[in-house]
């Protein structure tokens, strides 16, 4: 009796394990990658080891060069493009399927009207949006669904009265055209930290902003830490229209389902998006003004030390371009002329979209960002010989040589930043897909040294109180008088 119990029970425990182990081991179970290799920096006292996984680093142990804050942004890279599933490829080729910053909060849903409450983690269209468009029985989810409007009276810009699109020129048109007479769409998401700060503290009500300015409380982000709390992320994207799917140019392109908001028509519809920039804001406890790294698709423009034209022509360059006439809806008839980098006569409300030629003002840093690139790409060819990832590049990272620590009362905008321990490979850094038509003018912190929190008509005093440098943090609402009386 003893002995059948002792086989049942030995029996039992093998099959526990190797069902463990079965399941461990099955597609979507994987143990997650463990494919790591340097990043080169300049010396190697500075090198990097690169992990490929979905985990965002907080921080470096030291800022020391500007390679190690380039590789830095490649890690950041990496993880936040990770499949959501973290055991996935990295990067299949004609892939739909969400990357880990694509689960992160979009602004609109963030900042809901009237300085209401948002919605829970995790939710990707603001429930308004998901009503009103039931009527054109493109029933929306709010937990799968991709949102991009464009700068109409749905767009985030005038809604919240801010400009998640291009930089500027401000006032007038600032559509991007690709060569595929698609327009580009733009996205703002903000992580767990960052979402967690604003719940927590009621920042998503502009009256609660103000209410803590008045009470001496600075809005300062959570800081990454160094094997630690990854710190307050927030991801801008850039988004070309894709026009056939079938076409093996997309083999090179991270691809998204999304339903957008067609300035001409009014209307929304489907389509499939392909990722053509990324900015990633990261405050860490060695930079709490921020890293500020941004990212392209390599077949954007001509690059500095662009050899070949890339097998499918570039995304925002012809070289033969000519001069176009557009027919606009009121009759007139306006020119898009071949200069490079200059915003376009007219808005999308009252034409469709046009190619638009930009070349890019910067050369790509050739002493650390180009090098970098080429080994970071070798290396993800060599781990994920298929992965659309390898055809992305690093445009550039600033950071600051020197601490600036937050402030411990809140204070004016702007932030008093020393602009010359702000460093970078190039002296004014701009994405050709983000930065368009003011590559040549301000670097990012020239701006977001400007924000502020959110607006408030009742306490104008304190409408000019930083914002940590986040301009995301101005889109709060606040409640109609009623509501605010009562409070």
């Amino acid at each position: 009796m003893k002995r059948s119990v002792a086989i049942f029970l030995i029996t039992a425990a093998v099959l526990f394990i190797t069902q463990h182990i079965v399941t461990a081991f099955k597609p979507g179970n994987a143990p997650q990658s463990t494919n790591t290799c340097n990043c080169n920096a300049n010396s190697p006292l500075y090198n990097i080891v690169i992990k490929f996984n979905n985990q965002v680093p907080g921080d470096l142990p030291a800022f020391n060069n500007q390679s190690q804050a380039d590789c830095f942004a490649w890690q950041e890279f990496i993880a936040l493009n990770w499949p959501v599933n973290p055991t996935g490829y990295f990067g299949p080729p004609g892939d739909t399927t969400p990357v880990s910053w694509e689960a992160y909060m979009p602004l609109e849903v963030l900042f809901p009207p009237d300085g209401a409450k948002p919605s829970s983690w995790g939710t990707l269209v603001a429930p308004k949006y998901a009503e009103k468009f039931k009527t054109q029985r493109l029933l929306m989810n709010p937990g799968r669904t991709k949102l991009l409007t464009f700068a109409t009276k749905f767009a985030v810009d005038t809604t919240f009265g801010l400009d998640p699109d291009q930089a500027a020129p401000f006032g007038k048109p600032n559509w991007l055209g690709a060569q595929n007479k698609t327009n580009v769409w733009y996205e703002i998401k903000l992580n767990k930290d960052y979402y967690d700060f604003v719940i927590k503290n009621g920042y998503y009500n502009a009256v609660i902003q103000h209410d803590s300015a008045r009470s001496g409380v600075p809005l300062n982000f959570p800081q990454g830490v160094y094997n630690g709390p990854v710190g307050a992320i927030e991801v801008k994207a850039a988004w070309m229209e894709v026009d056939n799917i079938s076409s093996p140019k997309w083999q090179r392109y991270k691809l998204s389902p999304a339903t957008v908001y067609d300035s001409t028509t009014g209307k929304l519809r489907q389509t499939t998006v392909a990722l053509v920039g990324l900015h990633i804001l990261h405050k860490t406890q060695n930079q709490p003004t921020w890293v500020w790294a941004t990212f392209e698709q390599v077949d954007n423009v001509p690059d500095a030390n662009s050899k070949t034209t890339p097998p499918y022509g570039y995304n925002f360059y012809n070289a033969n371009c000519t001069p176009q006439q557009v027919k606009l809806k009121n009759g007139s008839t306006v020119t898009v002329s071949c200069t490079p980098n200059t915003s376009p006569p007219y808005y999308l409300s009252q034409a469709t979209p046009v190619p638009i030629q930009v070349t890019r003002s910067n050369p790509i840093d050739p002493t650390d960002a180009v090098p970098i690139n080429d080994s970071m790409q070798s290396n993800i060819r060599k781990f994920y010989p298929q992965s659309v990832f390898q055809y992305y590049e690093l445009v550039d990272v600033i950071w600051s040589q020197t601490l600036q620590p937050d402030k411990t009362t809140p204070i004016q905008a702007p932030f008093p930043l020393n602009t010359s321990a702000m460093l970078s490979g190039a002296h004014i850094v701009a994405n050709t897909t983000l930065e368009s038509y003011v590559q040549t003018t301000n670097t990012c912190f020239s701006c977001h040294k400007y924000s502020t929190i959110a607006p408030y008509p009742a306490d104008s005093a304190n409408n000019n109180i930083f914002g940590d440098f986040s301009f995301a943090i101005s889109a709060a609402q606040y409640p109609p008088a009623k509501a605010v009386k009562k409070k």
